[in-house]
């Protein structure tokens, strides 16, 4: 585990300087940015939900399962069972190019539920989810330019993240279920 811990360390340093450039000290805070709230997430989900066909619209409501259980289980109850530290706390000549979040480091919300969300659209929408989890690596990739998280923070946030999304897509059939009932509850009610 100390030798992990280590390579995290010596991942991190080589990612936050070495790579420093004026381009990437630019784009990797916008970037990093989109990844804020899951805020991408929902107006791509949206955009799928009211111009997508049929397939479209479920990949968006599968994603925005994956994306509200990715939040709550991994960046909610995961991140502060774990508690590890950020980055910046350990290296003091880390660059963070972005404010300082206050939370715990690992997993990388940014990255769970950018890929929960990208990993799940991609299960159902092959072309839109390509592109996706192209974005969804960015803003990870970011994370780690910015100085707040560690590589294995975003490694395991992708990881997670796309585990998350394919336990979703796995029960695609009984969410649907849950759906149907939900509307006769308010179809029923809304009669009354």
């Amino acid at each position: 585990m100390t030798w992990l811990l280590t390579q995290d360390g010596i991942w991190f340093n080589y990612i936050n300087h070495n790579l420093q450039n004026p381009f990437f000290d630019l784009l990797m805070p916008l970037v990093s940015a989109l990844g804020e709230g899951g805020l991408v997430w929902l107006f791509i989900l949206f955009l799928l939900a009211i111009f997508g066909n049929g397939t479209g619209r479920k990949a968006a409501f599968l994603g925005t399962v994956a994306l509200v259980a990715s939040f709550f289980l991994l960046d909610e109850a995961l991140k502060a069972l774990v508690a590890r530290p950020r980055p910046f706390l350990h290296f003091t000549d880390a660059r963070l190019l972005v404010a300082l979040p206050h939370s715990f480091s690992f997993p990388s919300g940014h990255a769970s539920t950018s890929f929960a969300t990208a990993a799940a659209i991609f299960l159902k929408h092959k072309r839109v989810g390509g592109c996706a989890l192209v974005l969804a690596a960015l803003i990870a990739f970011s994370r780690v330019y910015v100085g707040v998280h560690y590589p294995g923070d975003v490694l395991a946030g992708a990881v997670l993240g796309t585990v998350i999304a394919l336990l979703v897509v796995s029960q695609e059939k009984a969410l649907d279920k849950i759906v149907v009932r939900v509307k006769l509850i308010v179809r029923s009610k809304s009669e009354n």
